[in-house]
C-alpha cells in the first residue's frame, strides 16, 4: 500500500515512547542523506557496502531496522546480505533465503523499480509478507529496489515498530542512498576481486608451505573460513574482520622457519622442541613487518596462542589484553586441530572437540568466542559458512 500523498508530511521522530512531531526543513533531510553516505564510502565489500546502506536509510527515515536482500536470478531466490537494527528490536542474524515466487509484491518492486508500503492492518497485502512482518515483530514496512545498470539487483526493507506511516517523499530519500550504493557497487567489486587476488597468492604461498606437513594441509582455508563466519556472528567491526581474514590465513606462516624435523616428527615433541616451535609467532610476525597491507594481521600472527587465562605466549597476556582477531582464530585453530588426523594421534569426533571447547571456555578460550563457535557449529555445521551470517552494520 503506497503511503498517502500529502505535501506537508511532518518529519516524526520517536522519544521514547512518545512520538515527537516536528517539521524538518529540506536541508535537514539533504544533512540526513549526506551523514548517510559516510558509512558507505567507508565499506570494503561488498556487504560492508549494504550494512552501511541499511544504517543509512534507518538513520534518514527514523526506523527501527532495515534489511538488505539480493536477487538470485538462477535460482530465483532473494537471500539476506546486510542489516542494521536498533536495540531491543532484533532481525535475522543467519542468512534465510526466499523463494520470488511465493512473495510476488517483492518481486514487483525489484522489477519494477516502484516502492511499496505495507502494514500489518492491510487487508491486500502478500500474505507472506505479512507473516514475515508478525514473525519479526513489526508493523510496517517499506520496501525499495536497488537498481544497478538498469536491473534490479536486491531491495531494502525499512521497518518501524510504530503502525504509523512513511512520509509521502521516503522512498525518494531511500532511492538517493541506494543509487549511491549503487554507485559504489562496481567499484567495489573491482576492488573485492584485486584484494581477493592478493589474498589467494598469500593462500598460495601458505599452501607450499602446509606442503612440508600434509597433515596440515587445507588447514589455513578451512581456519579462514570458520574464523570469518565466527567474527560475522560476533558482529565484530570491520577492521577486526579484515584482521581475521589476513591473519587467519597468515597464522602459521612463521612456520617456515621451523625445521623439517620437529615440523613433521611422528609424535609428541619434546620440551627442547617445544621451545623452538614456539618461536614461530615471533617468526612470522618479523616476516611481515614493513608490509602495509598486512599490517592489520600481526596482533593475529603473534598473539593466537595467547591463552584467556594468561598461561599462553609469546606474552603471556591475559583476558581482553588479547587482540580480539587473535581470540577468534585461536579457538578456531583448536577446533581445526582436534577434528585433523595429525602423525601422533587421529582426529577426534566434532562433538568431542566441542567438549573440549567448552571445557577450558575461561582458561584457554575467551567465553563469547567459545560459546558462539560452538553455537554456530551446532547449529550449521564446520563446513561451507563463509558468507551464512548477515552483515550487520556496526
Amino acid at each position: 500500500m503506497q503511503s498517502p500523498e500529502s505535501p506537508t508530511d511532518p518529519q516524526e521522530k520517536e522519544d521514547g515512547n512518545a512520538v515527537v512531531v516536528g517539521n524538518f526543513g529540506r536541508g535537514d533531510h539533504l544533512g540526513h542523506l549526506i551523514e548517510g553516505i559516510g558509512p558507505m564510502q567507508e565499506a570494503t565489500d561488498i556487504r560492508d557496502l549494504f550494512a552501511g546502506l541499511a544504517r543509512s536509510v534507518v538513520t534518514a527515515l527514523n526506523a527501527d531496522a532495515a534489511l538488505v536482500s539480493l536477487v538470485d536470478q538462477d535460482r530465483d531466490i532473494i537471500h539476506d546480505v546486510a542489516a542494521c537494527v536498533l536495540p531491543p528490536y532484533q532481525l535475522n542474524t543467519i542468512v534465510e533465503e526466499y523463494p520470488l515466487a511465493q512473495y510476488p509484491m517483492t518481486r514487483k518492486v525489484i522489477e519494477s523499480g516502484e516502492s511499496l508500503e505495507i502494514s500489518t492492518d492491510d487487508t491486500d497485502a502478500d500474505p507472506n509478507e505479512l507473516v514475515y512482518l508478525h514473525e519479526l515483530g513489526f508493523s510496517r514496512m517499506l520496501m525499495c529496489s536497488i537498481v544497478v545498470d538498469g536491473r534490479g539487483i536486491g531491495i531494502v526493507e525499512i521497518y518501524r515498530r510504530a503502525n504509523r506511516p512513511f512520509r509521502t517523499d521516503d522512498p525518494r530519500h531511500v532511492e538517493v542512498l541506494t543509487t549511491f550504493a549503487a554507485n559504489a557497487y562496481s567499484k567495489i567489486q573491482l576492488a573485492a576481486k584485486l584484494e581477493a587476488q592478493y589474498t589467494s597468492t598469500i593462500e598460495a604461498l601458505v599452501s607450499a608451505l602446509e606442503a612440508r606437513d600434509p597433515y596440515t594441509q587445507a588447514h589455513t582455508s578451512r581456519i579462514r573460513d570458520l574464523a570469518g563466519a565466527l567474527a560475522d556472528a560476533m558482529q565484530v567491526t570491520k577492521e577486526t574482520r579484515h584482521a581475521v581474514r589476513l591473519g587467519s590465513i597468515l597464522h602459521d606462516v612463521g612456520k617456515i622457519g621451523i625445521s623439517d624435523a620437529i615440523l613433521r616428527k611422528p609424535g609428541p615433541l619434546t620440551g627442547a622442541e617445544w621451545a623452538v616451535m614456539r618461536t614461530h609467532p615471533e617468526i612470522g610476525k618479523r616476516m611481515l613487518e614493513g608490509i602495509d597491507f598486512l599490517k592489520s594481521a600481526l596482533p593475529v600472527i603473534y598473539h593466537h596462542h595467547e591463552r584467556w587465562d594468561g598461561e599462553g605466549y609469546p606474552m603471556r597476556l591475559k583476558g581482553d589484553q588479547i587482540p580480539l582477531g587473535a581470540r577468534i582464530v585461536a579457538v578456531c585453530d583448536s577446533f581445526d586441530a582436534m577434528t585433523t588426523d595429525r602423525p601422533y594421534r587421529k582426529a577426534v569426533p566434532v562433538e568431542q572437540a566441542l567438549d573440549e571447547i567448552i571445557n577450558h571456555s575461561g582458561t584457554q578460550f575467551d567465553p563469547v568466542c567459545a560459546a558462539l563457535l560452538v553455537d554456530v557449529i551446532e547449529r550449521l555445521g564446520d563446513d561451507n559458512l563463509e558468507n551464512r551470517f548477515v552483515r550487520y552494520a556496526i
